[in-house]
C-alpha cells in the first residue's frame, strides 16, 4: 500500500481508492473486518485524519459499513440484476421473475400539461396532458431505484386513479390503452445523485448512481411513455446473454 505524495491527488482520495481496489479486487471479501484507522495508519503511512476522510467516502459509497464497538466492514453488496437482450420487462417484472419481495412507494401522481421536449418524445402537441408519476422501490426495506414516468395521458384514461403503490405501469398501461406494449429505445449512462435523487434513494447527492432513460412504446410504433430511473449503484447490475452470431 503505496501512496504518492508528489502528486495534486490528495491524500485522503488516494486512501479511498486503496480501500476501494482491495474490496472490486475481492481481497477484502464482502462482511471482512478491514484494518482499524490506525492499523491502516501505519500501512499507508498518514495522519488518521486521512483515513478517516478515505474511509468516510467508502462508507457514502455504500462499500463499507461502520458498527460501534465492532469495527468496520465490508458491505455485502447483493446484486440486483436487470436482463436486457430481446425481451422488454418492467424492472417489477424482472424483481418478480427473481423472486425477490420489494415494495413500491408512489411520491407523486399528476396530470401536467407538456413541454417542448414531452411534444417531440410523446408525439404531441404542447400543453397536451401528459400522466406524471413519481415512484420509489425498495428491497428489504431500503431503496434501491427511484422512477419518474411521464405517460400520454389520452390513451391510457383514468390512469390518475390508479394506485401504483400495488399496481404496475406496464399492465396498467395495456389494460388502460387496450394494446400490446411493442418495445423501448433505452440507455444507461453514470450520473451523482443530485440532492432530490439523493434523498428519494438515501444516499448522499455526491453518491454515483445508474441511470436509465427509456421511450417506450406501443406494438403499433406509437409513443406511450419516457421514462427515467436512476439505480442504486452498488446494488444493481445490468445483466444480458447475446448469442454468437
Amino acid at each position: 500500500m503505496t501512496l504518492r505524495r508528489e502528486t495534486s491527488v490528495p491524500l485522503y482520495v488516494q486512501v479511498a481508492d486503496v480501500l476501494r481496489d482491495k474490496i472490486y479486487s475481492h481481497e477484502w471479501e464482502a462482511g471482512c473486518k478491514i484494518p482499524t484507522e490506525y492499523e491502516l495508519c501505519g500501512l499507508l503511512g498518514v495522519s488518521r485524519g486521512c483515513v478517516k476522510r478515505g474511509m468516510s467516502s467508502l462508507v457514502s459509497e455504500g462499500l463499507l459499513v461502520q458498527c460501534r464497538g465492532r469495527g468496520t466492514f465490508v458491505t455485502d453488496r447483493k446484486a440486483i440484476s436487470h436482463p436486457t437482450g430481446n425481451t422488454l420487462l418492467s424492472f417489477a417484472e424482472s424483481l418478480r421473475s427473481q423472486g425477490i419481495k420489494f415494495e413500491t412507494r408512489q411520491l407523486g401522481a399528476e396530470i401536467v400539461p407538456a413541454d417542448a421536449h414531452l411534444a417531440r418524445m410523446l408525439y404531441i402537441s404542447e400543453s397536451d396532458p401528459v400522466f406524471f408519476l413519481r415512484r420509489v422501490r425498495l428491497v428489504e426495506g431500503k431503496p434501491i431505484m427511484y422512477i419518474e414516468n411521464r405517460i400520454r395521458a389520452e390513451l391510457v384514461p383514468d390512469i390518475e386513479e390508479v394506485d401504483f403503490s400495488k399496481a404496475t405501469l406496464f399492465e396498467t398501461m395495456e389494460r388502460l390503452a387496450g394494446r400490446r406494449i411493442g418495445f423501448s429505445n433505452a440507455r444507461y449512462d453514470a450520473e451523482v445523485a443530485g440532492e432530490s435523487r439523493g434523498r428519494a434513494l438515501g444516499v448522499s447527492p455526491e453518491s454515483p448512481v445508474l441511470h436509465l432513460e427509456q421511450h417506450i412504446f406501443y406494438a403499433d410504433d406509437t409513443p406511450a411513455e419516457w421514462g427515467n430511473v436512476w439505480l442504486q449503484a452498488y446494488r444493481y447490475v445490468v445483466g444480458t446473454i447475446l448469442p454468437r452470431a
